[in-house]
């Protein structure tokens, strides 16, 4: 059964500006530094989890979104800090008891549209697929699900606007795709999903290209 992924309103332009933030804006480590754009960033999906009950598929709703301002950033990776996101989990179990962390996000920036398209761009990578697993394991080994949401993000040479619309074909479920004044953005959802295996109680990690979108606000909000 497939499983979803449900993002309240608020949450989403945290995620839409954090991807344009590293991407369009220049960041330099001191004032006369170098400075560096088209940047990769990385943050953290928070709220809730409901198992699977009957029919109903197992959902995770992201109710929150924090950036890693700790992340080392690059044009073509990033790479969190794991002390940090253990440091925010443990304060978030202490204080906010009600909300766990359920997932990840990061993002693809890309010089244009026709490299996006190329590259399917919008899809995780091999490397983002080895990294989600791992991650699972080291830092929430006893949340069964989590999400894990790629933010694609190209410029476009005209402005514009299109209507958020879903990913074609076979991918329909699995994102969105818009267009706002000069540049275009994607959202693409993927889980890992731990268990212990039966023979020696080993805890086991997968990767699955299964996890359904919804953001029931975002055609609202952008028509």
């Amino acid at each position: 059964m497939t499983k979803n992924l449900i993002i309240e309103d608020h949450v989403v332009p945290q995620l839409f500006t954090t991807a344009i933030e590293a991407y369009e804006f220049e960041h330099k480590a001191h004032k006369n530094g170098r400075s560096y754009k088209n940047l990769e960033t990385f943050g953290l999906l928070w709220g809730y989890s409901i198992p699977q009950k009957g029919e109903l598929p197992a959902r995770i709703v992201a109710t929150m979104a924090t950036v890693e301002t700790s992340a080392l950033r690059h044009q073509n990776w990033v790479r969190p800090d794991l002390n940090s996101i253990t440091t925010k989990k443990s304060f978030f179990e202490k204080y906010w008891p009600n909300t766990e962390l359920v997932g990840t996000f990061h993002s693809h920036p890309y010089e244009n549209l026709t490299e996006v398209n190329d590259n399917k761009g919008w899809r995780a990578s091999e490397g983002d697929k080895d990294f989600w697993p791992w991650f699972h394991k080291c830092i929430s080994p006893d949340q069964p699900l989590l999400a894990h949401l790629v933010i694609t993000i190209t410029k476009l040479e005209k402005k514009g606007w299109a209507y958020p619309d879903r990913l074609k074909g076979k991918e329909e479920n699995k994102g969105y795709v818009l267009s706002a004044e000069d540049r275009k953005l994607w959202l693409r959802s993927y889980s890992t999903e731990a268990h212990s295996s039966e023979e020696d109680d080993e805890l086991i990690v997968g990767f699955f290209d299964d996890l359904q979108l919804e953001i029931p606000a975002l055609q609202n909000r952008f028509w």
